[in-house]
């Protein structure tokens, strides 16, 4: 385990990168409650034992549960992790409600890759108040971004849902970047971004996350009030809304693709995969 530990290591942390990563008094973790952000840390925290993370989450007010999971992640990173660092957590609410995004907005998303969601907004300020902050102490964000499936598998996967983000392959070349802000040299790293979840799937198997980290953690992103319409539109049966995985937004249908699961070991229903109607891309707006 050890040496399969150390090879995971030696490629998501390059020496360049691990020299600036070194430097830092702080690192910034965005920790998602999902699987990649959390195999990330975990990852970050074995290679810098001594370095203070501080968790970063933007919680969706439509989605108010999702806040439970973040914290089974910290608290299980901790317990594997017990001699790391895991700093309070910064935490930021954004709102989505009465969000419709204009034709014009999607166009330009496919041709820039440039996101225009109020979770995307919010975050660019909120950071730079993060910054702001920590005057200094908080220059390294580290993230979990993967890689698109391959083109065939997004076709499987999105005929119920329409496309997978563009950005994540039009960046997919821009794994560490930097730029100065208040006379500082920031740091972005995102070293899953030329890996698909199913790559990453194989680490957390050979690590023995499947057991420990992997169950609790939450992918799905569809918004609290979109259940009843999901329940009708693909024929499933909700009895948690906005807790138990919807299993239809591209999120849920690419953990499956990796993993054979949705959030919280669901499984996939006999039967209900191509049940609902009128499947097409744009058919309902969340």
């Amino acid at each position: 385990m050890n040496k399969l530990i150390d090879e995971i290591l030696d490629e998501v942390f390059p020496a360049d990168i691990t020299e600036i990563i070194n430097q830092q008094e702080c690192l910034g973790i965005r920790l998602s409650g999902g699987i990649d952000s959390a195999l990330l840390c975990f990852l970050t925290m074995t290679k810098f034992p001594n370095k203070k993370i501080i968790p970063i989450t933007m919680y969706n007010k439509m989605r108010p549960t999702a806040i439970n999971s973040v914290n089974r992640v910290r608290e299980v990173l901790q317990i594997l992790n017990p001699d790391n660092i895991l700093m309070k957590p910064e935490i930021g609410y954004f709102d989505t409600t009465g969000f419709e995004p204009t034709e014009e907005m999607r166009d330009d998303y496919i041709l820039t890759g440039e996101k225009y969601n109020p979770k995307d907004i919010f975050q660019n300020r909120w950071f730079n108040e993060l910054l702001d902050k920590y005057e200094g102490k908080l220059n390294m964000f580290i993230s979990g971004e993967t890689l698109n499936p391959p083109l065939d598998v997004q076709a499987e996967l999105c005929h119920i849902r329409g496309e997978f983000p563009p950005d994540r392959n039009i960046k997919a070349s821009r794994i560490f970047t930097s730029w100065n802000y208040n006379e500082f040299t920031r740091y972005e790293f995102r070293p899953f971004r030329n890996k698909t979840k199913k790559e990453l799937a194989s680490w957390v198997k050979q690590l023995g996350l499947m057991k420990t980290l992997f169950p609790i953690t939450e992918t799905c992103e569809l918004e609290t009030i979109h259940y009843y319409t999901y329940s009708r539109r693909f024929n499933i049966e909700y009895k948690n809304p906005g807790i138990e995985p919807c299993r239809r937004c591209w999120p849920c249908r690419e953990k499956w693709w990796a993993y054979g699961y949705y959030d919280f070991m669901t499984e996939e229903e006999e039967g209900t995969l191509l049940k609902g109607k009128n499947q097409n891309a744009g058919d309902y707006g969340q």
